[in-house]
């Protein structure tokens, strides 16, 4: 383009004192930096904030420059270099640049994202549902350059006009449609942005930033507010529009000022894009999202209500655009996570690990803030304040992580020129209300609350892992998505998410269970292998029963049962490079002879034992022997897997804790979990199950309890013991393998509680009895119990003292199994805070009482997890709590394995349903005729009881709902009742979507 072309159309007039008029070059390039300019090119210098370009204009001419647009001309500049001379040197590099590249926003849609905090998730947002949209997406911000899967590094959130200018022709040239830039007010105030074409404005919010560049708050608002005021031009745009976050003032003012297309979005009042029944936990927010296009439901990993306003801003943007709503909601939900914007951390050390650019005052409370609602135990807070910024955000900053966190660890964030000491003794004056913690109070008292400091970064990361327990938060703020720390030394690597997961990771190696070496394995079998090996070099990292899982450093120990037999995949794991093999006698014997040969010649390990079961069983008790931990053992009827995960959580609150995981229960799965065992390892907590009378007994004598936990007995595997009194003393066999000085825990109002008592009384290690119930002469009882929603409060008495807990489960029930918890935790010495730290971080595994709304009238009580008569009783219980004077509908499927006994309970049930005055009964199942007695011979009619197949059932339920119903569904784990649920929100799914639509 020619010089004269291009200042033409910039309305720049060449200066009155250049010598050559007539002098009109052709420009191959436009620069801001004298070191950039090659032959040809057009200098535009500019006033820095650390240099002038003007000075260095004679060594653009000397590097070969044309001409050069400047302010004013230097006096060392010889008369015939070409210098036009303007007013604003930026804006008319913003001008010139985007002449130069042929003014590409112009056709293309360009939505700009100004705000504090935000701008980051909503071009994310923006983006996912562009894409979803079938849009070709560029993204101009902080993080970086991208589209058409390329991405590119940006130093700054906003580029300097050329270098914006060029990003954009680049872009539509690659054939992008559509481009969402985050604006910064430093984009905003030194003309970057200016003579870009945006078609769409949004406001996120504003709060205190950059008042080390803007004079004070008016100032930085006003700055911000030039994106709609001057840079968006309706008159020039068609179908302008702005979406404003008017929960911020500042941009409720701002919405009244705009005379073109606004469109307001609030997560706390009427607007024209708004959110209702909303929902925030740790995995996320969901909820519905009410447009003028339609309302729909959505969910979104992202955490907190800032992110809720994120997610408001991005679908306000979208509409503006007339996106249809489908559209949104699949490109919200397709968003999953934003680089260093409260980005979760994989780990596997039961921490929720979270990485936040959060740098100001408003930002760190808001996360904070957020997370302190829905944090399931302590917050840990890891925070800096960077070098050569705003000082007064620094104290302002200490104090609100103080408040809003358990623990704060202050360190160094990108100090640049600073001395880091100097920033975190300025961050050190708003904390004169917080204790300092010493390295030994953050040891001995995890409920110790202040702050510690430990400059080091990296350090501090590592703190920070190793003071948390299981279930806490562990928020590093501050840098986000960074790759870099800028010290006075230079700029190094460093990345706070990498940080995060070595130090988790590093922390996670300690709980690796413990090594087999050949003398250990010897031992523990009671036997020699058959092959000889040198000892010093064999060690197997673990043992593993699984032929598929199995690694090349593990012991493989080859289980047979009816209907498996693990030694036929022996032959299979030799060649794969297992190098050990536990085998049941004579195994060997029957190899044919060129495995045999591999085995001899190779000396790989084989034990030969009467019986892999039991050789499984005498591995998980050495194992359990050398750790040197201490152990709960839990059994019951019922509430043995709900007891055991509450006791867990509390246990993990003081000690490092290993407990059962799913349904690992039995003589398999017991020695799993304990062949798990690490020496770090402090405590386990383990679950006992049991169909015939003996199971318990073997299993207590491979655990070696020091607590041992029976949490009630009812008419459960009647066909293995065959009366309830046997089922007592068949759970009661727990204590037979207890420790010295060993605790037994009781429930007092059992109505077997003397069988109990007798078979623990026969263990005379046992040197402490607790009881917890209902019953007056228990140890630990509850009273004031009240349920509401999805919680249940309750006061219990213990050692003279009353204390308050909540739990997040409406089921009575789930009190009984706090007791029998809290019991555990007395008998380990744990104080009062862990009890409710723990009992307050549980939630029910999936199919146990959990409760949710299918829709705006029906609430479901998802109890499918198994039955049997005791557990139905509590669950019918619970729905005529939850359900008080409205419908209330049990869906009830078969209780399986209840043996001679299995009519007659079933007929309770029914009986129990009517007296409790559930108003329908829909019933799955052959027993389910037995239920149908019962209630009919206690007056519940006949018309409100249905007797069919589970999708029949689904209709019925819908059909017989009104606003308020809540409904019960329930059944032994054969039965499958989770189907019912499935066909019930695929058919609520059918009649919203006929609604939408």
């Amino acid at each position: 383009m020619k010089l004269s072309s291009l200042l033409e159309k910039c309305s720049i007039k060449p200066s009155a004192d250049m010598v050559d008029k007539t002098y009109d070059p052709e420009i191959p390039a436009i620069v801001s930096d004298s070191n950039r300019v090659e032959q040809g090119s057009l200098f535009i210098a500019v006033k820095g904030f650390r240099t002038d370009g003007h000075k260095y204009i004679s060594q653009a001419f000397a590097n070969g420059a044309a001409a050069v647009i400047a302010e004013e001309r230097p006096d060392d500049i010889k008369k015939e270099n070409p210098i036009i001379l303007v007013e604003d040197s930026r804006l008319a590099m913003a001008g010139i640049a985007a002449e130069f590249y042929g003014n590409p926003s112009k056709d293309m849609i360009l939505a700009g994202i100004t705000g504090t905090n935000g701008k980051t998730t909503t071009t994310w947002l923006i983006e996912s549902i562009f894409k979803t949209s079938g849009f070709s997406t560029g993204v101009i911000g902080t993080v970086n350059i991208r589209y058409n899967g390329k991405v590119y590094d940006n130093p700054v959130t906003t580029p300097d006009s050329i270098d914006l200018q060029k990003w954009l022709y680049t872009m539509k040239k690659a054939g992008v449609s559509h481009v969402i830039m985050e604006v910064s007010s430093h984009g905003l105030e030194l003309k970057r942005v200016d003579h870009c074409h945006f078609n769409l404005g949004v406001f996120t919010n504003l709060s205190q930033d950059h008042l080390d560049f803007h004079k004070d708050m008016n100032e930085y608002f006003n700055c911000k507010k030039r994106l709609f005021t001057q840079l968006i031009k309706p008159d020039r745009i068609d179908n302008a529009a702005a979406v404003l976050n008017i929960d911020d003032r500042r941009g409720k003012s701002l919405f009244h000022t705009i005379d073109y297309k606004t469109i307001g979005i609030s997560t706390e009042s009427e607007a024209d894009l708004s959110a209702e029944n909303i929902k925030h936990d740790i995995h996320g927010v969901s909820g519905t999202l009410c447009m003028p296009g339609g309302s729909f439901n959505f969910s979104s990993p992202l955490t907190g209500r800032f992110n809720l306003e994120n997610i408001l801003c991005a679908a306000g943007a979208a509409a503006a655009l007339d996106i249809k709503p489908e559209q949104i909601k699949k490109g919200i939900e397709q968003c999953r996570t934003i680089p260093g914007r409260l980005e979760k951390i994989d780990n596997s050390i039961d921490r929720f690990l979270f990485v936040d650019y959060a740098h100001t005052p408003d930002a760190l409370d808001s996360i904070l803030n957020t997370l302190k609602q829905i944090a399931p135990k302590k917050i840990i807070t890891l925070f800096g304040c960077g070098g050569d910024r705003d000082t007064s955000k620094r104290a302002l900053m200490g104090k609100i992580a103080c408040k809003q966190s358990d623990i704060t660890i202050i360190t160094s964030d990108n100090p640049r020129t600073e001395n880091p000491v100097s920033i975190i003794e300025d961050i050190s004056k708003g904390l004169k209300n917080y204790h300092e913690i010493s390295e030994q109070e953050l040891l001995s008292d995890p409920f110790q609350k202040g702050y510690t400091v430990e400059p080091d970064r990296k350090k501090a990361i590592k703190k920070a892992i190793s003071i948390s327990k299981p279930g806490d938060i562990v928020v590093v703020a501050g840098k986000g998505h960074e790759t870099y720390q800028i010290t006075n030394r230079g700029t190094i690597h460093f990345n706070d998410k990498e940080e995060l997961e070595h130090a988790a990771a590093s922390f996670a190696d300690q709980f690796k269970p413990i090594e087999w070496l050949l003398d250990d394995l010897t031992a523990a079998l009671d036997c020699e292998p058959l092959f000889s090996a040198e000892k010093k070099n064999v060690r197997f990292a673990s043992i593993s029963t699984d032929s598929r899982t199995i690694r090349n450093n593990q012991l493989f120990l080859a289980l047979k049962g009816e209907n498996f037999d693990g030694h036929k995949f022996i032959k299979a794991l030799i060649n794969k490079g297992v190098k050990g093999f536990i085998t049941q006698a004579g195994f060997t014997d029957i190899l044919d002879p060129g495995t045999r040969e591999i085995l001899q010649k190779n000396r790989l390990v084989v034990f030969e034992t009467s019986n892999t079961l039991t050789a499984l069983g005498k591995l998980a008790r050495y194992q359990r022997i050398r750790s040197n931990v201490k152990l709960v053992a839990i059994t019951g009827s019922s509430g043995k897997t709900t007891t055991r995960q509450i006791t867990e959580e509390i246990f993990k609150t003081h000690f490092h804790t290993l407990a059962t995981k799913g349904n690992f229960n039995n003589e398999i799965g017991l020695p799993a979990t304990l062949l798990n065992l690490s020496h770090a390892h402090e405590w386990a907590v383990v679950e006992m199950g049991m169909n015939h009378a003996g199971e318990i007994s073997r299993l207590t004598r491979i655990a070696l309890p020091d607590i041992a936990i029976i949490t009630n007995t009812a008419a459960v595997h009647l066909e293995g013991v065959g009366s309830v009194n046997n089922v007592a003393k068949a759970k009661a066999e727990i204590f037979e393998g207890l420790n010295e000085n060993s605790t037994a825990v009781i429930p007092g109002s059992d109505p077997r509680r003397k069988i109990l008592e007798k078979g623990a009384e026969k263990n005379s290690n046992i040197t402490q009895y607790l009881f917890f119930g209902s019953d007056k002469n228990s140890d630990i009882t509850a009273s004031d119990i009240k349920n509401e929603m999805n919680s249940t409060r309750f006061q219990i008495e213990m050692e003279d003292e009353k204390h308050l807990f909540t739990i997040h489960s409406p089921a009575l029930f789930m009190v009984e199994n706090s007791l029998a918890a809290i019991c555990a935790a007395r008998a380990a010495k744990i104080s009062i805070n862990g009890m409710k730290s723990g009992i307050g971080a549980f939630l029910p595994v999936s199919g146990r009482m959990n409760i949710y709304k299918l829709n705006s009238s029906v609430n479901i009580i998802d109890d499918t997890y198994n039955a049997n008569p005791a557990s139905v009783t509590a669950a019918l219980k619970t729905l005529k709590s939850m359900s008080r004077d409205k419908n209330s509908i049990a869906v009830l499927g078969d209780m399986l394995e209840l043996g001679e006994e299995s009519d007659t309970l079933h007929r309770d049930i029914g009986r129990k349903a009517a007296l409790l005055g559930i108003n329908k009964l829909f019933i799955f199942g052959p027993q389910g005729k037995h239920i149908i007695k019962g209630a009919v011979e206690n007056n519940l009619p006949a018309e409100d009881i249905f007797h069919g197949n589970k999708k029949k059932i689904a209709q019925k339920v819908l059909e017989n709902c009104e606003p308020g119903t809540w409904v019960l569904i329930k059944g032994s784990r054969g039965m499958a009742m989770e189907n019912v649920i499935e066909e019930l929100k695929q058919m609520a799914k059918v009649t919203a979507d006929k609604k939408m639509t």
